[in-house]
């Protein structure tokens, strides 16, 4: 008899993911609701695509710069308040661009929304696994993150189907700038966040952390970066699963600029044309939320596990990419932008349990930092250059170009099959630094994650344990 996919059981875990998901959909809900017109929000405001891919680029070098640093933030002082103030610097991001009128405020979102992003990755993931983890050590973590994605992506769904229609439905009005025109996307936007910092306020609640106190959490940050560091180095199914995030990062950044520009060609790019980029950006968001359902519901089944069906996907996405710079027709476009969100859903899941069930419970912040790090170095690496591409010959040769080094990076998961998994159990360690640091003899977490690197530390055992074929 075939094994039958993994359920989430009911119980505290259970409730816990019902929280955990309702929370991280409607911040999905407040990002998607701008997006099926933000690129067309920007250059209707006078921007160019050059501009824009500028922008975009400082974002995510601003990202690269304070990744770090912010996830033993949250590592040290608590998920939490690093959760919160996130929030409060993304809302004042797109309040910047609701504003937009030029170059300027482009870079004042470009920092503010680069901070934010950087704030929030990881802390929000980390403490639902911490605490997952909490309530059953040996949860398997896939079913769980499934259905929280599958509730990203019923607020993906309803955010670009509502995004996408306001400009068409308040078109007729005489609406004051700025909401005119595209505009009203952003504010809808903005006011979501609101709503997303006060559940996030609501939700959220951490056990006090055992560093004792912020200003001791704050002088651990170093030795957790060490640590981070230290594990990046010595696992190599980490690295690999780095190349793939970077990679991923292109293929967001390329998609997210381009499709709409490339749309247009098409449709049309006035406030009056709306209609067809919602039902894109509609279709976007029913091939995740399908895309998300086929994952929870059969991806324990895909042949080859978790690390065949990213590698699958990954191609497949950059195959619908290409597709979808190669046609001009309506059908052409909704398939190669329905293919390419339905892979993205089917990546997700099983490129962030390979990740989690390879990085210890006392680093995962940190580590979620460096993941996120990479992945917006693949956007710093592609906005720039193929936003310039795309003002010198178009949209779609840029998307190409994106789509190809797509389909290569799925390489990167057939190399991690190939590394012996291993399961971390550092509990013991993991107790030594919370006691020291409770204790605030912080110079002394250096003195015991030391051993990490030396010949007899867990993590070089187990790293030596992956390259045995």
């Amino acid at each position: 008899m075939a094994a039958q996919p993994a359920a989430v059981s009911r119980g505290p875990q259970h409730a816990l993911t019902l929280r955990y998901a309702f929370l991280v959909g409607l911040l999905e809900l407040a990002i998607a609701v701008p997006m099926p017109v933000l690129v067309l929000h920007m250059t209707g405001r006078g921007l160019d695509l050059a501009v824009i891919g500028l922008a975009f680029t400082l974002r995510a070098v601003f990202v690269v710069l304070l990744e770090l640093p912010t996830g033993g933030l949250a590592d040290a002082i608590g998920r939490r308040p690093v959760a919160l103030a996130s929030q409060l610097f993304t809302l004042a991001s797109f309040g910047a661009l609701l504003f937009v009128s030029g170059p300027f405020l482009a870079l004042v979102y470009a920092l503010l929304q680069g901070i934010g992003s950087a704030l929030h990755s990881g802390a929000l993931d980390a403490w639902y696994v911490d605490e997952l983890k909490r309530l059953e050590p040996e949860v398997e973590l896939e079913p769980h993150l499934a259905t929280v994605n599958v509730y990203q992506s019923a607020g993906m769904l309803i955010g670009t189907a509502l995004g996408g229609v306001l400009p068409k439905l308040t078109a007729g009005l005489d609406l004051p700038w700025p909401l005119s025109g595209f505009g009203v996307a952003l504010f809808a936007g903005v006011v979501l966040r609101g709503l997303v910092w006060l559940f996030t306020y609501l939700l959220m609640q951490e056990p006090v952390k055992p560093q004792g106190g912020e200003l001791v959490g704050l002088k651990a940050v170093p030795a957790i970066l060490m640590d981070a560091g230290r594990l990046t180095k010595r696992i190599p199914r980490v690295r690999w699963l780095l190349v793939a995030a970077g990679a991923s990062g292109l293929a967001m950044v390329s998609i997210e600029t381009f499709w709409q520009p490339i749309a247009a060609l098409t449709f049309g790019d006035q406030p009056d044309d709306s209609l067809p980029f919602a039902v894109l950006g509609t279709l976007s968001g029913v091939a995740v939320l399908v895309g998300s359902l086929a994952v929870m519901r059969w991806g324990k089944l895909f042949p080859g596990g978790s690390v065949a069906l990213a590698g699958v996907s990954t191609a497949v996405r950059g195959a619908a990419m290409l597709l979808f710079a190669a046609l001009a027709s309506a059908w052409g476009l909704g398939v190669g932008l329905a293919v390419t969100y339905f892979a993205l859903a089917t990546t997700n899941v099983p490129h962030y349990a390979l990740l989690h069930d390879t990085i210890p419970s006392s680093r995962r912040s940190s580590m979620l930092s460096v993941h996120s790090l990479v992945f917006f170095a693949g956007i710093a690496l592609a906005s720039g250059p193929l936003g310039w591409l795309a003002t010198q010959m178009g949209p779609r040769p840029a998307l190409a170009i994106a789509a190809l080094l797509t389909i290569g990076s799925s390489l990167a998961y057939v190399i991690v099959a190939r590394l012996k998994p291993v399961r971390f159990e550092l509990t013991e360690h993991d107790t030594l630094v919370s006691t020291v640091v409770k204790g605030q003899e912080v110079a002394a977490v250096a003195a015991i994650t030391a051993p990490l690197g030396g010949p007899e530390g867990a993590f070089e055992a187990a790293a030596r344990e992956q390259l045995i074929e």
